[in-house]
């Protein structure tokens, strides 16, 4: 098994994104100097993570997946108890230095999680169906379950979508997916009614109105992040306004500009030609990782690059939408771009398991 010390193509388009982002992150956090410091340190601590998921055992983390998994239940139990609550939702526990937010953890824990129990059935030839997959799904429902009650919808569907993304990766019966779709649409009335809030509601009635009409008062209330932050991506034009001369950021019209909204900060400042430029970089991480996929024949590692893959690119793909005003508002950061130490710690993580099993030529 052939060794190297660094994989450059996978590590230049990250540590582009992570300077495009402080970038970003200074301009909007130019009243808060501290926070973009602490933002700083994070990168440090993070670099620390990657490196030692990059040198360690990968079948540590194999033999961790369950455990783990418990803990993050546990903790997400405890965080409704006794969690902190920002802005009416209780997703973090304060540690004194930091809030940590255990749905960060919960993105990982899935991940190793559904490799594990994937990697020990064997692979059908007519593909899983239900009942094949009933601990798995048993299990999931767990922990979104419970981040959904934080409230936090948004992340409780990233990690559905990761866990079926990697069940599908594995091949899964077509009759029993066509059947999944059809009872997904049968229920959707009964989710509407029962099982979303009325502020989720009002969100997703906002992005379909924005559509089709533009009222001043929808855009006074529900419609009012995403309206400014159209605002600020469109403002910005082709060559953006230009660092820290961006209205919308600088005079505070963008709100939550430094976390869920940093990327119509950096668009309102570098324009389209910047946010091209962010893309390709988070289009070239993606193929390098599907690249990998391709040619593993461990099914732990290819599993675990599946859902890494799957939530880099649907946390960019929400957040960019959300921005853009082509989905609803919901709390998903943009990848190694947005402020928060939780989300840059587990994204390290993740990406140390994909430097892993690169420069281990796990093929």
């Amino acid at each position: 098994m052939q060794k190297r010390r660094f994989d450059i193509g996978l590590l230049m388009p990250v540590m582009a994104i992570i300077l495009l982002g402080l970038v970003s992150l200074s301009s909007a956090l130019s009243a808060n100097q501290d926070r973009f410091n602490i933002q700083l340190v994070w990168v440090a601590l993070c670099a620390g993570v990657f490196l030692v998921t990059t040198y360690s055992d990968l079948r540590t983390w194999e033999r961790f997946a369950i455990p783990m998994f418990a803990a993050n239940i546990i903790l997400l139990v405890l965080v409704l108890i006794i969690g902190k609550k920002i802005g009416g939702a209780q997703r973090w526990l304060d540690l004194g230095f930091m809030n940590f937010q255990i749905s960060e953890l919960s993105k990982v824990s899935i991940i190793l999680f559904m490799s594990y129990r994937l990697n020990t059935k064997p692979t059908l030839e007519d593909g899983y169906n239900l009942f094949d997959l009933v601990p798995e799904v048993l299990a999931l429902l767990v922990p979104v379950i419970l981040i959904y009650f934080e409230p936090d919808l948004g992340t409780a569907i990233l990690l559905a979508l990761i866990a079926l993304t990697m069940i599908a990766s594995t091949k899964i019966n077509r009759k029993w997916m066509t059947g999944l779709i059809i009872f997904l649409i049968v229920v959707s009335p009964l989710l509407w009614n029962f099982v979303m809030k009325d502020y989720q509601k009002k969100r997703i009635v906002a992005i379909v109105t924005m559509i089709w009409s533009d009222t001043s008062e929808l855009m006074l209330t529900s419609q009012y992040h995403t309206n400014q932050s159209i605002i600020a991506v469109g403002s910005g034009k082709f060559s953006g306004k230009g660092y820290k001369k961006g209205t919308q950021n600088m005079l505070n019209f963008i709100p939550e500009h430094h976390t869920d909204f940093i990327f119509s900060v950096y668009a309102e400042e570098f324009g389209f030609a910047g946010v091209s430029v962010l893309i390709l970089l988070y289009l070239f991480l993606l193929v390098k990782i599907i690249n990998l996929i391709g040619r593993v024949q461990d099914k732990f590692s290819a599993l675990l690059l599946v859902g890494t893959a799957a939530l880099f690119w649907l946390q960019v793909f929400i957040n960019i939408g959300m921005v853009i005003g082509m989905l609803p508002v919901v709390g998903i950061p943009l990848p190694f771009f947005s402020y928060g130490g939780s989300s840059l710690l587990f994204s390290s993580f993740l990406l140390g398991i994909v430097h892993n099993i690169s420069i281990n030529r796990r093929y």
